[in-house]
């Protein structure tokens, strides 16, 4: 016969057990040698049932399982959905390693955790790309994805999806399950978004058991998608190599279309040496100055070039040549000629 203090002490256990389950919790199953959750298996000093589901999480699994004080597994819905039946909560029983308050499992015993929501969720399914596929959500502290009805959904709908994602602006909506047919709940009917909420559960909808929507209806969407920091980082030095290049061709066609001009230098001394002329004109020799011509040098009498030579011009005579005999007086044709 069990005595009453033993009775006491059993509810005090179990009592104190119940009061340290995370939210999740899913019950005790029975392990074997063959893991029944065997992806992603971690020892840890520090364990506790919250750092078991975080690890899985981050590795993107659905289900964690701790066990034997210090031990962490995480599973899939199929392996879930395929243990054997629960065993009570007091064959997991070891405290865990980070906790001595809480209990991760036994020997050969698994507490399972359902990785639940950390917040109001969206997914896209089915697609080929991260920017499309079938619409799913899951509301804050559940475990359950369920899909959104096509009926009612529209751009506004879809804005308010894409933005939930990160994804920019939604380019089509894709209904009557153009990315294929989803499982569980619909959790949204309806819908009815103005393009301005921070998420679709800030949206009027009908939820499950509220509309007669199926599975053949449910909504997909196409975001437009944003550029990676790798892809901004690219063009930016694109963009900065094209202007190096505009520029170096800018500068080189300056440098060869630029004419040599005459330079000058300052008024020589009296009685001092001539001043050096550079120029690509030729100028007349005197005066003190020297022009420089493919290396010779001249002397350079103004700074005008030389005008050309006009040929004299000769006065005409106003008689002919000495040589020349006049031209004799006409004849009167009444005048005999003259005596010979």
């Amino acid at each position: 016969m069990v005595g009453g203090w033993q009775v006491v002490l059993l509810l005090t256990v179990l009592r104190g057990t119940g009061a340290q389950v995370p939210a999740g919790y899913e019950g005790c199953y029975v392990d074997q040698a063959v893991r029944n959750f065997p992806h992603e298996e971690k020892w840890d000093g520090q364990l506790t049932n919250a750092r078991c589901v975080s690890h899985c999480r981050d590795k993107g699994y659905p289900y964690a399982a701790t066990e034997f004080t210090f031990q962490c597994f995480c599973g899939t819905d199929a392996q879930f959905n395929t243990l054997p039946a629960a065993v009570p909560d007091w064959e997991c029983s070891t405290d865990c390693t980070g906790n001595s308050g809480e209990k991760c499992g036994g020997p050969w015993r698994m507490s399972v955790y359902a990785v639940v929501a950390l917040k109001n969720e969206i997914r896209l399914v089915g697609g080929g790309k991260e920017e499309e596929g079938r619409v799913e959500v899951r509301a804050y502290n559940t475990k359950d994805w369920g899909t959104v009805c096509s009926t009612g959904f529209d751009m506004d709908d879809a804005r308010v999806a894409c933005n939930m994602l990160g994804l920019g602006d939604p380019e089509f909506v894709r209904d009557t399950s153009y990315f294929g047919q989803g499982t569980g709940a619909i959790k949204m009917a309806n819908l009815d978004c103005g393009g301005h909420e921070s998420s679709l559960f800030d949206c009027s909808y009908n939820g499950p058991g509220s509309h007669s929507c199926s599975h053949g209806e449910d909504v997909g969407i196409v975001c437009g998608g944003v550029l990676s920091a790798g892809a901004i980082v690219g063009i930016v030095f694109g963009v900065l190599i094209f202007l190096v290049i505009v520029l170096t061709v800018t500068i080189i066609c300056c440098q060869k279309n630029k004419t040599p001009g005459r330079v000058l230098g300052p008024a020589p001394p009296a009685g001092g040496a001539p001043t050096v002329v550079t120029s690509n004109v030729m100028y007349p020799a005197a005066g003190n100055a020297t022009y420089i011509q493919q290396g010779v040098a001249y002397p350079m009498q103004s700074m005008q070039p030389v005008q050309p030579v006009q040929p004299v011009l000769y006065a005409q005579p106003n008689q002919p040549p000495a040589q020349f005999t006049p031209v004799p007086q006409a004849y009167d044709q009444a005048a005999k000629p003259p005596a010979v």
